[in-house]
């Protein structure tokens, strides 16, 4: 099956189904730059969600690397979008206020325009153009910004639909093996468990944790089973739950429109404390289009430190 998307002049093919959002944002971005020309010679696609600002796509020589993530409230975006029109600064040196002459500085910047891609009116992401030698006001670019922005942000919606269904049915699926004992995703199903949510989330710098829990010693297997049903059962339907060791089991946990990943291991160890209180924890989070992988070895190493903590 073929899709065929008109955006303005532009009309997007994508074949069998796959995603729209990537070549959607290479049409725009590509576009706007041969509009803009030399004005705004950079242009940006960046992700907005739990308080991180990470640039998905950009045009070569981006001001910001793709991937990398900053903090929502250091950016130009939160300082200048007001609204879903876009903001166009022709020159920021002269803005009156100190901070936006601070974050220009910083990154060598003097111009810039930019609007907000919404998701029913949430804020999940932004579009921007940059130049670093100053520009005069255009009414007809700061229109197409704002169309552009509000294409975008119904095609990343979209998206981010697709990708929760699929993590759904992911994690509802049978996995390809499973811990004897437990019943649970082993340490081969947990490596594919990360592997299939980077493939559908990372570039998206969709959020997610892992959190790794060290149970100590256990009396018996049924105890065991018991510790396996309560964090699969604190986790909810934002985490999944796998056993990687003897002692040891994995929670990936993501985003919900209620709550952050983190909330998903903050009720794993509120249930720890209960269940198993010889039992320790680390976590980490995932930043930007950080590979989960990082993030285990992340996990790992706060648990390693939980464990220091605990023989003091």
């Amino acid at each position: 099956m073929t899709t065929l998307v008109e955006h303005s002049a532009l009309a997007v093919q994508v074949s069998g189904g796959a995603a729209l959002w990537e070549p959607c944002t290479a049409f725009t971005l590509d576009g706007l730059a041969a509009d803009a020309g030399d004005r705004f010679e950079m242009w940006g696609v960046a992700r907005v969600v739990a308080g991180g600002w990470t640039v998905l796509a950009g045009t070569e020589g981006c001001v910001v690397p793709v991937g990398a993530e900053h903090r929502w409230e250091d950016t130009l975006c939160a300082s200048l979008q007001r609204g879903p029109e876009a903001a166009l600064a022709g020159d920021l040196r002269r803005r009156r206020d100190p901070e936006v002459r601070a974050k220009a500085e910083r990154f060598g910047l003097r111009a810039y325009v930019g609007a907000p891609l919404l998701q029913g009116g949430r804020l999940v992401g932004s579009l921007c153009g940059w130049s670093r030698t100053p520009t005069t006001d255009d009414d007809a670019l700061r229109a197409r910004v704002t169309r552009n922005a509000s294409f975008l942000g119904a095609t990343l919606a979209r998206e981010l639909h697709r990708v929760d269904q699929e993590r759904r049915e992911d994690w509802a699926r049978k996995p390809s093996s499973r811990d004897h004992l437990t019943r649970l995703p082993d340490r081969r199903s947990w490596g594919q468990l990360l592997q299939h949510e980077d493939d559908r989330g990372r570039s998206l710098a969709e959020p997610a944790a892992v959190t790794v829990v060290d149970v100590g010693t256990v009396s018996s297997t049924r105890a065991l089973r018991r510790l396996a049903g309560a964090l699969r059962e604190s986790s909810g339907s934002a985490g999944v739950v796998a056993r990687t060791g003897a002692r040891q089991f994995g929670v990936l946990s993501t985003s919900t429109p209620e709550e952050g990943p983190l909330a998903v291991s903050e009720r794993v160890l509120e249930q720890l404390r209960s269940a198993a209180p010889q039992a320790r924890a680390g976590s980490a989070v995932r930043r930007g289009q950080t590979s989960l992988a990082e993030v285990w070895v992340a996990a790992e190493g706060d648990l390693l430190s939980a464990r220091h903590r605990a023989t003091r």
